[in-house]
């Protein structure tokens, strides 16, 4: 079944979002393909270098993998090798640089999401590490209520029952006790539920008896509300409670992620729901903001499935854009949430006869792939639980026996979280590869292992080895802000399979060597991403794109990877970020 009517038009908000955002100001961007920046090299044989990076460089670069100095021109990478090597590279007006640590390419941050996070960015934080306790989330919400302005909404982010002790659940009845006049929504740090309560679910006209919509449920049960509104189809109309959506916000929130990013020493964002909101003025949106001076990362796109028709009438297709914002992907969306209980499991959850569900049959995900496919479009499919993924793969076993399957499209299944022998089988047979969320294992792991999954199937949690053994090159992300975003950290996880509750391994057998779980953020994340020519190592041709550490990776303990201190991020060989 489908999570969203798509009835909008082509450079439209979708009808729910249309009375909150103010984008007249807002230009359309060039929406047409451009070619990619290939760099040259120096024009001229006795052509100079702009800058001359020198230090110990981790160049991911399987030809040539440690270097001592690497020169740039007009943004691109000309020479890497050693000081003498590039000498030649160097003139008077040459910017000589030495790095304060280990020069690593710009790290890649393989699916996050810009739009839906920046959205509540700002909002009440009611994280487990900014609440030691449940009662501190309950308590930080009534705190903010006095500073609501008159008819808004207070609205809180971040909020996760599997990360707190008994997986306590904001309630509609808790949340009347914040406030019963100020409408409250608080979202899931999943970002597959809202938490509301009484004053909000009047606002936007639903009651216990308004049927549930395709693809969502309000959270009726034995005739009250309790609050809990899960998926996107019962999510969007509170959306309208939000604060309205200008150009100025927006770019505001975008920006703010942007240098978040950077501070953890990433230069390229892949966005994993592009127009789901706002339609083709998403992307006009990310152009606008890529296009500000000094701007530190680079984006690629992936378009919502189920405004594709409208995608394609603004004229954006498959590589549009520029090398700082290009669209690559079309997203679909097979299940929900693990540790919400909406990822679609072969069988029931721990201690429940819930499964999950489906947000689509077999048969309508041959549809969309098939049309996706049609248009050009790359795949990226959302697949949690088990059976989304037996859904996924069944689709896609069909598909690919249509004229229209390509495999070198470089199709993914994201999270792709509960995953068995045989489904890694299909997919390399099928040439997809899979994105891992990996702090599923870091954060999520012991909940998932005692109170969501059992510890059969927790094992099968975030296969990178047994991926990687199969000839897959998989990802490593953090689906910000699902989770917090730092690739580091994601390699460290890979690398130990520590749980941060307990500092238990969860399954050492699926443990890999630093240099294959920087793949997951380097080289083949990029490749994944579709950006290899650009980005993921230090090679000529590529772009300027580095990251300087306080220390080598391949150096340190394990468990001190994800400690170690990003000293600066470059972008087209100028300074985005120093600490």
């Amino acid at each position: 079944m489908s999570t969203e009517s798509h009835h909008a038009g082509c450079c439209t908000p979708h009808p729910v979002h249309a009375e909150r955002a103010q984008l007249d100001d807002l230009a359309p961007a060039d929406r047409t393909a451009t070619a990619r920046h290939h760099g040259k090299g120096p024009a001229a044989a006795d052509a100079k270098a702009d800058l001359l990076l020198t230090g110990s460089l981790l160049t991911m670069d399987e030809a040539n993998p440690r270097a001592e100095a690497v020169a740039v021109s007009g943004g691109r990478i000309v020479g890497v090798g050693s000081r003498s090597d590039l000498e030649g590279l160097v003139g008077p007006s040459t910017q000589l640089v030495e790095a304060e640590g280990t020069v690593m390419p710009g790290l890649v941050e393989p699916h996050m999401h810009l739009f839906t996070s920046g959205i509540t960015w700002g909002t009440v934080d009611c994280s487990p590490t900014a609440n030691a306790t449940f009662d501190d989330v309950v308590a930080r919400l009534k705190a903010a209520v006095p500073s609501v302005p008159a008819g808004s909404a207070l609205v809180g982010q971040l909020f996760d029952p599997s990360l707190f002790p008994g997986m306590p659940v904001l309630t509609a009845d808790i949340l009347d006790q914040v406030s019963t006049d100020v409408p409250v929504m608080v979202m899931n740090a999943s970002q597959h539920f809202f938490y509301v309560n009484s004053a909000a679910y009047a606002a936007v006209g639903v009651d216990a008896s308004t049927p549930d919509p395709a693809g969502g449920s309000y959270g009726a049960k034995d005739g009250r509300l309790t609050g809990v509104v899960a998926e996107a189809g019962a999510m969007v109309p509170f959306i309208k409670l939000l604060p309205p959506m200008t150009k100025e916000t927006l770019v505001a929130a975008l920006t703010g992620i942007a240098n978040e990013a950077a501070k953890v020493g990433t230069t390229k964002l892949h966005e994993a729901a592009t127009g789901a909101l706002l339609g083709a003025a998403e992307v006009d949106l990310l152009h606008a903001t890529a296009a500000q001076p000094g701007f530190p990362v680079r984006i690629t796109a992936a378009v919502w499935g189920l405004r594709l028709d409208d995608m394609t009438k603004a004229g954006i297709t498959v590589g549009s854009g520029d090398d700082m914002v290009r669209t690559e992907f079309v997203k679909w969306v097979a299940d929900g949430s693990n540790q919400g209980f909406t990822g679609y499991m072969r069988e029931p959850y721990l201690n429940s006869d819930s499964r999950g569900a489906a947000n689509y049959t077999v048969d309508e995900l041959v549809t969309n792939f098939t049309a996706s496919l049609e248009a050009g479009w790359p795949l990226m499919m959302h697949g949690n639980g088990d059976a989304g993924i037996d859904n996924i793969l069944e689709a896609l076993a069909q598909v690919s026996k249509l004229p229209v399957w390509d495999a070198s499209l470089r199709h993914r299944i994201e999270h792709c979280s509960v995953l068995h022998d045989e489904q890694i089988a299909q997919m390399a047979a099928l040439g997809v590869n899979p994105s891992f969320l990996m702090n599923h294992v870091r954060l999520w792991g012991r909940a998932f292992r005692d109170e969501i999954l059992g510890a059969e199937r927790a094992n099968k949690l975030d296969r990178v080895r047994s991926a990687q053994a199969a000839g897959l090159r998989p990802s490593l992300h953090c689906d910000y802000s699902v989770s917090p975003m730092n690739p580091l950290d994601y390699v460290c996880t890979a690398v130990t399979r520590t749980m941060a509750d307990g500092g238990e391994v969860l399954n050492p057998d699926e443990r890999i060597s630093v240099q294959d779980a920087l793949k997951g953020i380097t080289t083949d994340a990029a490749w994944m991403c579709r950006s290899d020519d650009l980005c993921g190592s230090i090679e000529v041709g590529k772009a300027a794109d580095f990251t300087v550490l306080a220390a080598d990776p391949t150096a340190v303990e394990a468990e001190a990877i994800r400690e170690i201190e990003v000293r600066q991020t470059w972008l087209d060989g100028e300074v985005r970020f120093s600490a």
